[in-house]
């Protein structure tokens, strides 16, 4: 039994991995790949949030201010010092892991409303700094000619190799997220998402999980940063406000929080609902806000779990239906 279930999820995986290679080759033009380029961003996006919030517990709603630390600490290292991708890219982590931990401190002593307050305003504080320190990040004009990616001296010129490398990075990140939360820091995570306090009482260290939380969603956040950076060659304050924060919250929530594909769906449906809906004008914000409601309302658990559920209740209709006993003369 163990051996089919575990045959059968590797079949899933191998077709979810045909279908990203293969997808870029059947779209047709260069538009519908640079949705897609933006779609893997915001699995990145919304796996830190269902790390920190759906398994941990944490609820934030500043992870736009993570984000923008990754894309400004390698905007403004390229701009004053000349450095690529990947020199930056270890130097966005480090910062991430500091305004991690500086914003984990005080939230160890905070819990529902006031925690979130305090999220918005680390966002808004970071929005806010990086808008007025005009001769250091340019304020609202923003950082512009950052270079693209070269890998071995190849450079990343086109929307479909772009997007290649996103899902490759992408694919890194669900799948550290997997093994992280299949360990015990992962079983640490839950415990005190479940009761902090218990989790106490069972001698697990809260205040060193709950840092760790914060500190792996700051990482996955400025990864996603450096990540647009690089792919649109220009950034501003205006790309890290308080609504990126909600949609990137909106991402694990309408996916499944506390689960391992909710962060794919609901990159999906956040980045391409909207651009499907852009020919309606100003009204697709209205409408995609209506489905968005609709969703939580009726599937407050996320749409992989409702999709779970529907594929096990149309499971256990075909085993019925297979195993239901032939009248006597049937044929």
């Amino acid at each position: 039994m163990n051996t089919n279930v575990k045959s059968g999820s590797l079949v899933k995986w191998a077709v979810t991995a045909l279908a990203v290679i293969l997808l870029p080759l059947v779209l047709p033009n260069s538009y519908f790949i640079r949705v897609l380029d933006l779609v893997g961003i915001y699995i990145l996006l919304s796996t830190g949030s269902n790390i920190l919030t759906g398994f941990a517990g944490q609820l934030s709603m500043g992870q736009a201010a993570f984000y923008g630390v990754g894309a400004y600490t390698t905007g403004l290292i390229g701009m004053y010092l000349g450095w690529g991708f990947w020199q930056t890219l270890p130097c966005a982590i480090g910062v991430a892991c500091i305004f991690g931990l500086v914003l984990a401190i005080p939230a160890l002593r905070l819990k529902g409303g006031y925690l979130t307050l305090l999220t918005i305003g680390f966002g808004e504080i970071f929005r806010l700094v990086m808008n007025n320190w005009v001769s250091f990040t340019r304020g609202p004009s923003g950082i512009t000619g950052i270079r693209t990616v070269s890998i071995f001296g190849f450079e990343l010129a086109t929307k479909t190799q772009w997007y290649y490398f996103i899902f490759a990075i992408a694919a890194l990140g669900l799948l550290y997220q997997r093994i992280l939360m299949q360990s015990r820091v992962g079983r640490a995570f839950i415990a005190i998402r479940e009761d902090d306090q218990v989790a106490e009482l069972t001698g697990i260290d809260i205040t060193r999980y709950k840092i760790m939380a914060f500190i792996t969603s700051a990482v996955y956040s400025a990864v996603a940063g450096v990540l647009y950076a690089h792919l649109t060659g220009y950034i501003s304050p205006d790309s890290f406000t308080a609504n990126e924060s909600n949609f990137i919250l909106w991402a694990a929530i309408i996916g499944g929080l506390g689960t391992y594909l909710g962060p794919v769906v609901g990159g999906f449906v956040m980045v391409v609902f909207p651009e499907a809906l852009r020919a309606l004008g100003s009204l697709r914000l209205v409408i995609f806000g209506v489905i968005l409601m609709l969703v939580i309302i009726y599937y407050p658990k996320g749409m992989v779990p409702f999709f779970q559920q529907l594929g096990n209740r149309m499971g256990d209709r075909f085993h019925k239906g297979a195993r239901k006993p032939r009248k006597e003369g049937g044929e």
